[in-house]
């Protein structure tokens, strides 16, 4: 398994980084670190100097880590002129990733912004699964995983990623679904998809539950707030997710501003 974990090296993306290194060590995986940077200026030749000095300290700042984390896991680097989330594409894209793993949040000031609205784009965007680390969260805190479902257009292959995801975790999974009024027929797709999985995971250990909200966004919102020990996973399916994670202002707040990793996968 091959980890991408982009860093602006804030103290935000070094939490998202010892995720990741618990999270490789468990799966034996290898992880490339990515960092970018947009140098402009007005005269090329400023800019080429910013350039030179802006990976030069990064490659110091990267070396370091590699030197401190070599021991412990597969671990290399990457210095990108680009976007943030160009970047993170164009090496995810290129590299055959399995996952990538980043904070929500970036350093003060002006990268305060960068890796938290690069984490949005990224989950909306990417191919592979993203795993969005909030600052307070570590791997080690994670007792049990947290599934959401809709009951409307999870396919199969969804459900094989996740437990090849988390399977090593060896963590109770409850799957979840938030609805607004009583539903006959999602109530025999959510039987259904209980003997599914407990079919074809045999190994793994399920529960199930339902709750009813007026509002299912604010619903499950409210459901995760205070489970600070949990991995809440979603399905991103189509856009409408994406309306779920980033518009609704309730739903930025559950990715941002809570202790809960976010697993999304496709």
């Amino acid at each position: 398994m091959k980890i991408l974990v982009p860093t602006d090296l804030s103290e935000n993306a070094d939490n998202a980084l010892t995720f990741a290194v618990s999270y490789a060590q468990q799966q034996c995986a290898s992880i490339t670190l990515i960092f970018s940077y947009f140098a402009v200026y007005d005269f090329a030749a400023e800019a080429a100097r910013m350039a030179q000095t802006i990976e030069s300290n990064a490659n110091s700042e990267l070396q370091k880590i590699k030197e401190r984390l070599g021991n412990t896991v597969d671990i290399d680097y990457k210095i990108i002129q680009g976007t943030v989330s160009t970047a993170i594409f164009s090496t995810a894209n290129n590299g055959d990733f399995d996952l990538i793993i980043m904070g929500t949040q970036g350093a003060s000031g002006i990268k305060k912004n960068l890796i938290g609205s690069n984490t949005a784009t990224v989950i909306k965007e990417s191919a592979i699964p993203v795993i969005a680390v909030p600052f307070c969260s570590s791997f080690e805190s994670i007792k049990n995983i947290k599934v959401a479902v809709d009951l409307k257009n999870e396919k199969e292959g969804v459900f094989k990623k996740l437990i090849t995801l988390t399977e090593t975790w060896n963590l109770p999974y409850k799957i979840i679904h938030v609805e607004n009024k009583p539903d006959f027929n999602k109530d025999i797709i959510f039987k259904g998809l209980e003997a599914y999985l407990n079919e074809n995971f045999p190994d793994s250990e399920f529960t199930f539950e339902k709750l009813q909200e007026v509002n299912t966004d604010k619903g499950l919102e409210n459901y995760i707030k205070n489970k600070s020990d949990s991995l809440l996973v979603m399905f991103s399916k189509d856009r409408g997710f994406l309306d779920f994670i980033f518009k609704n202002s309730h739903s930025a707040k559950m990715v941002y501003h809570t202790h809960i990793p976010l697993l999304v996968i496709k």
